[in-house]
């Protein structure tokens, strides 16, 4: 039978052990910050009225107000679905050609797979994942 002679390479360096990267655990606390000024800049995107941005947020227009008023940038849930529908905004903005038509297209009922998508699908995580698959299938020409 034959076998396996192995010499371990001659170093004098000590054995150095692999660690985890770093960069997995880098906290940034701006991520879960989206200031108003993003907000404002993502309003002239997705031209909704202030009480509509209060309904897609869950949160009162008075809330909102006090938001835009006090500069305060939305943090949480609030700050995640934010950044969610900035994404969906641009992707909306290289299907349609202006934010009039995206707006106008995200307002008409429609049917999807069986389901109906309208504006209000625009209040959970999962129904501004639903509008930007479908706006990917228009974008690529599978449209269903």
């Amino acid at each position: 039978m034959k076998s396996i002679h192995y010499q371990m390479p001659e170093t004098n360096t000590p054995m150095r052990i692999a660690a985890e990267p770093e960069v997995l655990y880098m906290a940034r606390k701006t991520i879960d910050l989206f200031p108003i000024d993003q907000f404002q800049a993502l309003s002239q995107k997705l031209l909704f009225t202030q009480l509509e941005w209060a309904d897609i947020l869950h949160i009162s227009d008075r809330t909102l107000q006090r938001y835009l008023k006090d500069n305060k940038p939305f943090e949480g849930l609030f700050a995640e679905h934010l950044y969610q529908l900035e994404n969906m905004a641009e992707l909306g903005l290289s299907v349609f050609a202006t934010p009039k038509a995206l707006e106008e297209w995200l307002r008409k009922p429609r049917e999807v797979l069986g389901e109906m998508h309208d504006f209000s699908t625009l209040k959970s995580f999962w129904g501004v994942k639903l509008i930007c698959n479908e706006l990917g299938r228009i974008e690529h020409g599978v449209y269903i």
